[in-house]
């Protein structure tokens, strides 16, 4: 019987086959992942174990017309196997760049010569092979040490220890001596061959797999942060729709409001200044000074009406500056503004003004200090119609969060029209009492800017109690 093709070969035939097979099955590993992550790094290692594999079938040791030695063509081949190995490495990690594979290609060719330069001197030896590809593979290893270094966890170092396994391997041998042949060497080099092309496959895939968890965890942060934005756009479309109905609000009572009590007090001072000038050109002085003595406050009124109205177009527009205010030291800031007009200063000297629990909150001063002079000018008139005045400034706790408030013991209000205080140029009350309604929504408008509300309520026995309360907690 005529022996098979296995039967037929011999043991190092069967081995160089086999490392042959190996090397083209790693290189298609290689190719497969290339389609995934680091494209050119890995198919210039499936490059370079694809044309190892297909040396070990075509050309081992053994096979050789000398076996023992290696050819020249066989040395330099292992050579450019070096650079393309020093060249994948150099994309894998990074670093390559024109002036690198330029000093690559250099190492090379020289590398070249030097071998050509030994095999003329020594045409048997193997040595200056060996010690070119050691050489290589230990600058690799060092290479990839450098990076473990740089990138943690990324693999780097299992790189380094696999492609040190080679001139380990050499030295080895070289410190052994003669029990192991030259021969026995070139098929030894097989296995830490093999050791780097599959390391190098499996600190790709862990490199793919942290990069996936990487971008997955940035997706998810984006997802996040848009989730945020979108939350946060909400609330501001909510706020900025509830000053658009604010707005609304007061352009309706605005246009009420000119139809009503600047056409009127124009109407009347332009009847005052008609009769008084028909009384000038009849030569009665006193007639027209007695006709135009009440044209002065009606002017004045109408002015502090346009005031107002401009204050309260402007709090849309003012840019929040927070920071920490006292409660009572603005209150008195706002108490003394107070003062400075007639009105103001004699309330003030018949009323007993109280701070109850002062605190510290995160505020832009100048709008807070709007709110507590419209709200303890309001306080301070309505508990200006009682024997015993009092005007009470404080905070307390509500549904788990602070509010403040001030607090007459005027008249009070209907508690079912609670609601219309705060909107322009609504009196709830007559008899000089109620100014141009404007205050309170000027108040409304400054708090609802910080983020916050507010309400007023009034007992059964009277006085009236103003709340606020602010987007952000403040410190006791």
């Amino acid at each position: 019987m005529e022996p098979g093709l296995l039967g037929a070969m011999r043991p190092l035939d069967l081995f160089a086959a086999t490392v042959g097979a190996m090397m083209l099955v790693i290189a298609a590993a290689l190719w497969l992942a290339s389609r995934h992550t680091d494209r050119l790094a890995l198919r210039l290692f499936a490059l370079r174990y694809a044309l190892a594999g297909a040396g070990w079938f075509l050309v081992h040791p053994e096979s050789a017309p000398d076996a023992g030695s290696i050819s020249l063509a066989s040395a330099a081949f292992g050579t450019l196997m070096v650079a393309l190995t020093l060249w994948a490495l150099d994309e894998y990690l990074g670093r390559s760049s024109p002036r690198r594979r330029a000093g690559l290609a250099a190492a090379t060719a020289l590398a070249l010569l030097a071998l050509w330069v030994a095999h003329r001197l020594a045409p048997a030896s193997p040595a200056p092979i060996y010690t070119v590809l050691g050489a290589g593979m230990a600058y690799a290893a060092l290479v990839s040490a450098q990076a473990a270094r740089r990138e943690r966890n990324a693999g780097h170092a299992m790189i380094a220890v696999a492609l040190a396994s080679y001139p380990l391997l050499l030295a080895g041998v070289l410190l052994a001596g003669p029990r192991v042949p030259d021969i026995e060497l070139g098929y030894l080099v097989a296995g830490p061959a093999a050791l780097v092309g599959v390391t190098i496959l499996v600190a790709s895939l862990i490199r793919a797999r942290q990069r996936v968890e990487a971008e997955l965890a940035q997706r998810r942060r984006a997802e996040e942060a848009l989730r945020r934005l979108n939350a946060s756009l909400e609330d501001r479309v909510a706020e900025r729709t509830a000053e658009l109905r604010l707005l609304v609000d007061g352009l309706e009572a605005f246009t009420r409001s000119v139809s009503h009590d600047l056409r009127g007090s124009l109407a009347g001072v332009a009847s005052l200044l008609r009769l008084a000038e028909q009384a000038l050109a009849a030569g009665d002085q006193a007639r027209a000074q007695r006709l135009l003595a009440p044209a002065a406050p009606q002017l004045e009124q109408m002015v502090e009406l346009v005031h107002r109205l401009l204050e309260l177009s402007r709090v849309g527009d003012a840019t929040l500056q927070r920071q920490p205010v006292a409660l009572e030291g603005l209150a008195r800031d706002a108490l003394a503004q107070l003062a400075l007009t007639p009105d103001g200063a004699r309330a003030l000297q018949r009323t007993r003004v109280e701070f109850d629990a002062p605190a510290t909150l995160q505020a832009d001063a100048a709008l807070l200090r709007q709110v507590l002079v419209n709200l303890l000018g309001n306080a301070l008139r309505f508990a200006a119609t009682t024997d015993a005045p009092r005007v009470v400034v404080g905070r307390a706790t509500i549904d788990g969060g602070e509010a403040f408030y001030v607090e007459d013991n005027g008249p009070g209000f209907p508690p079912e029209r609670a609601a219309e205080l705060f909107r322009p140029f609504q009196r709830l009350h007559g008899g000089g009492l109620s100014h141009n309604g404007i205050g309170l929504s000027i108040v409304r408008r400054i708090v609802e800017r910080h983020g916050g509300r507010v309400w007023a309520e009034s007992p059964a026995g009277g006085g009236a109690r103003f709340w606020f309360s602010l987007g952000t907690t403040p410190a006791a």
